[in-house]
């Protein structure tokens, strides 16, 4: 099922991939030569049959139908999608659609509907990063820079959790959600190949802020990883808003948090680990937790570094 988005302006065609990052870097797939757009501004990925868009901290923010997106936002077809001083249409071939006839003045008009995302339970594995000493961290750059920074992250985090197959849920301030469906061995995998990456942080895009914060301050961006899988709700929540709700979504956010009073990189629950033969051997036990807001205490697990 192809899809595209259509310049308003000049009625330029930009087909979209399985993947498309839009920016005005020299790597963007899309790539829109205005000041008001970010390097690295959006991402597009199809996943099934729909196609998510994901702000990555822009500047300026990026919009659909005119409302500014938060969390990752499936599009349908004929949405109206700003970057910047860019007006894009997205239109996507086979769209499902209800026609409804209704009689106007005496002839048949058809009423197009949009059939919302449905709302199902799947299983996921989970992944939850969050920067460690952000607040503090915050107190140390000017805005401009803590934004550079940010936009930074946002993109890099992006970068390895494709590399991995991993959907982006959302970001939160310096935290990143995201999932892979299903939860076998193989995923797990990939799950705890893309947390470690995210630790390591390898990215070729180094910004000024991110060395003098380095050479000046020996401050280096510290990513902690919660895992986590479960059964959870996915869907639409609310207009333009679409995403993974459930206990499991809330308990592998208090993983991630139990990673500074237990002081470890990478921490996962007890179904990520006990029933992985061959990843078991990764891990180190940490004893079991009360975890807030959750009934029973919870054992994890941390990742040995």
């Amino acid at each position: 099922m192809g899809a595209h988005l259509k310049a308003l302006i000049n009625d330029r065609l930009y087909p979209l991939d399985e993947f498309n990052l839009i920016g005005r870097s020299d790597d963007a797939s899309i790539k829109l030569d205005d000041n008001g757009v970010s390097r690295q501004h959006a991402t597009i990925r199809c996943e099934g049959s729909h196609y998510w868009l994901v702000d990555l901290g822009s500047a300026n923010g990026t919009y659909v139908n005119d409302s500014a997106i938060t969390n990752a936002r499936v599009l349908r077809d004929g949405d109206r999608v700003q970057f910047g001083a860019n007006m894009l249409l997205f239109h996507q071939d086979g769209t499902l659609t209800d026609l409804d006839e209704a009689q106007d003045m005496g002839s048949t008009t058809q009423v197009l509907r949009r059939a919302p995302v449905p709302l199902k339970t799947q299983s996921l594995t989970m992944l939850v990063g969050d920067l460690k000493g952000f607040t503090q961290l915050s107190s140390q750059v000017t805005p401009e820079q803590l934004g550079d920074l940010l936009r930074e992250w946002y993109a890099d985090c992006n970068v390895i959790l494709r590399e991995h197959g991993a959907m982006i849920d959302k970001f939160i301030g310096d935290c990143v959600f995201a999932y892979w469906h299903g939860t076998e061995m193989d995923v797990r995998a990939k799950a705890l190949d893309a947390a470690r990456a995210l630790r390591e942080n390898k990215s070729s895009r180094t910004s000024s802020t991110r060395l003098m914060l380095k050479e000046t301050k020996n401050i280096i961006l510290d990513c902690r990883i919660g895992l986590h899988l479960g059964e959870v709700a996915m869907g639409a929540m609310g207009k333009a808003v679409n995403t993974a709700v459930g206990d499991a979504v809330n308990l592998v956010f208090r993983i991630e948090s139990m990673t500074r009073p237990l002081n470890c990189g990478v921490l996962a629950s007890a179904a990520f680990v006990v029933d992985w033969a061959e990843g078991r051997q990764f891990f180190e036990p940490r004893g079991s937790h009360e975890v807030k807001g959750h009934p029973d205490s919870i054992e994890v697990f941390s990742l040995k570094e």
